[in-house]
């Protein structure tokens, strides 16, 4: 454990973070005597059939603050690092940023750049913890703050938070409920600094688990995998971009499910039964799995028993 500098007022803060889980990062340090003096989001990008550009949420909250805005393509130019030093940064923070910072901007700031990660690190270091403490089924997390470094995640530890994963949330209802704790943890971590400085924690690197990007080929439900798996995966995956599967060769998205059995006598992938007002279960490679929520493909979300309502599930016939 060592201490790194300490400051007795942190007047000069300049934030980078782009994505909705950003937000409320932002917006509780907008609102608190640490505003930031600028803010570094990524570029806006075109979106849709149109090619319509589109803000990033960070954009679109800081605009409503008056927080002066800046988008590079590159974090790490020279007109970047220009940027950024003119601000004369006491820290540096990032949250969901989506960018490698490189040795040049991590030495602008006296307190270097700050990172909040929503896990326990060093586990599920990476792009997409929150998805994946929900596919693991991890009934314990954290959030934690760290100081940057060049490997990814790796950095010493600042302060970190435990709490228990409630058991039934879906992402999006998670990464609402961790995005809270994490603002609410970065105010605290930065009236650290000003009180008694930073104590930092070298993370044990032996114990490190890694997340990855998430693509198309993950949506996709193997029903050969058993039902803690799937259900986890569908967890992870709803709102969006939705866990899916295939009936009579259209899309159709698994949003919300619960463990039904532990035992199965049908093959992967068989509805197993039809349950008024409740949903269908499916056999999984071990156990079933009830689907109370769906989205069929060209049309809303909606409940199980409303979707077979028009759909008339037949039990026996087989998703996938």
């Amino acid at each position: 454990m060592a201490r790194i500098f300490k400051s007795d007022e942190l007047k000069r803060i300049v934030f980078l973070g782009t994505s909705e889980f950003a937000v409320k990062s932002f917006e509780l340090l907008a609102n608190s005597k640490f505003k930031p003096l600028l803010v570094v989001t990524q570029p806006d990008k075109a979106k849709g059939r149109k090619q319509k550009l589109q803000a990033t949420p960070v954009k679109i909250s800081s605009l409503k603050y008056g927080v002066p805005i800046f988008q590079p393509s590159n974090i790490n130019s020279e007109e970047s690092l220009k940027k950024i030093s003119d601000i004369c940064p006491d820290i540096i923070i990032t949250v969901a940023y989506g960018g490698f910072l490189g040795k040049s901007l991590r030495k602008i700031a006296p307190l270097g750049c700050i990172n909040l990660h929503p896990s326990l690190l060093p586990h599920l270091r990476g792009a997409s913890p929150l998805q994946s403490t929900l596919f693991l089924n991890d009934k314990c997390s954290a959030v934690t703050i760290f100081k940057i470094v060049a490997k990814m995640d790796a950095g010493p530890i600042i302060n970190q938070k435990k709490f228990e994963v409630p058991a039934t949330m879906n992402y999006s209802e998670y990464s609402d409920y961790v995005a809270d704790l994490g603002a609410q943890m970065l105010i605290q971590t930065l009236e650290m600094a000003e009180k008694e400085g930073f104590q930092l924690i070298k993370q044990d690197h032996e114990q490190a688990t890694f997340t990855k990007k998430i693509t198309k080929d993950d949506l996709i439900i193997d029903w050969q995998d058993d039902c803690e798996a799937i259900f986890g995966l569908i967890r992870g995956l709803s709102y969006q971009p939705g866990a899916r599967t295939y009936r009579d060769g259209k899309l159709l998205q698994i949003l919300r499910a619960e463990k039904y059995s532990d035992s199965t006598r049908k093959s992967p992938g068989t509805i197993t039964n039809v349950l008024k007002n409740k949903g269908f279960t499916v056999a999984c490679g071990r156990g079933e799995l009830l689907v109370t929520e769906v989205k069929p493909e060209g049309k809303k979300v909606m409940s199980s028993h409303a979707y077979n309502l028009g759909a008339k599930l037949d039990v026996d016939e087989k998703l996938g």
